[in-house]
């Protein structure tokens, strides 16, 4: 099924995209994996950030999707999480993974039964803020994308 999944480390505009991930990566897909069953059971944020590398070598070494690690920057057309599928963050405050659709109006317990809902969002709650990843203006990468990847150097 073709999902998408961003991950993150923290909550709000400030949070930090480690990465994502193509193609049934819904929770309920995550837990075929061992990495990602740690990520989403995890309560400290080195063992999440640990899982979550361990996922994408997984994803992509066993042919199960595309993995999209921080290094390689950006990976989607949209400018914010709000339009990928599943966002999942781990929160320091709260030691714990948490997850929400894309567009969600709440952070819930990330656990393999999460359920996509797409409920409209109720008049006054907006979306859970994340970082602007691209501007939607012109398409190009805000300074929260051009942080992830380090400048190339040019050979003399």
């Amino acid at each position: 099924m073709s999902t998408t999944t961003d991950f993150y480390v923290g909550r709000g505009s400030r949070a930090e995209w480690i990465g994502s991930l193509q193609w049934d990566c819904a929770p309920a897909g995550l837990i075929r994996v061992p990495p990602g069953r740690l990520a989403l059971a995890a309560t400290d944020e080195s063992t999440y950030r640990a899982a979550v590398a361990d996922l994408f070598v997984v994803w992509e070494s066993e042919n199960i999707g595309h993995a999209y690690p921080r290094r390689t920057g950006w990976p989607w057309r949209w400018h914010t999480s709000h339009h990928s599928t599943w966002i999942i963050t781990f929160d320091p405050v709260t030691r714990r993974a948490l997850s929400t659709v894309g567009g969600g109006v709440r952070w819930e317990p990330a656990t393999p039964h999460a359920s996509r809902t797409d409920a409209p969002i109720p008049p006054g709650h907006g979306p859970v803020p994340l970082p602007l990843m691209r501007d939607p203006d012109t398409g190009h990468p805000t300074r929260a994308a051009l942080t992830l990847t380090p400048p190339t150097r040019r050979s003399p």
